[in-house]
């Protein structure tokens, strides 16, 4: 009887020991979770903000050129006109 309630005993403190274990591990789980959410969260925003800047650059440059080739229009034209 007493070597029943020692594998008892010994069997409880494995259960205990386990269900510590899984506890933690589950701890860890929901940890790596958060982070990982974040994570993808942040990619999201950064690949957005990189979409904007690189919609807002095109624009900026699409400005710059429409700009140059006016300006080199009007020189023509004045170069033209002294000709």
């Amino acid at each position: 009887m007493e070597k029943l309630e020692g594998y008892w005993m010994e069997a409880q403190n494995l259960c205990q020991a386990v269900d510590e274990h899984l506890k933690e591990t589950q701890a860890q789980y929901q940890t790596l979770e958060r982070k990982y959410s974040k994570a993808k969260r942040l990619i999201k925003e950064y690949q957005q903000k990189e979409i904007e800047f690189l919609k807002k650059e095109t624009a900026q440059r699409r400005i710059q050129e429409e700009s140059e080739l006016a300006h080199k229009e009007e020189v023509d034209k004045l170069q033209e006109k002294l000709l």
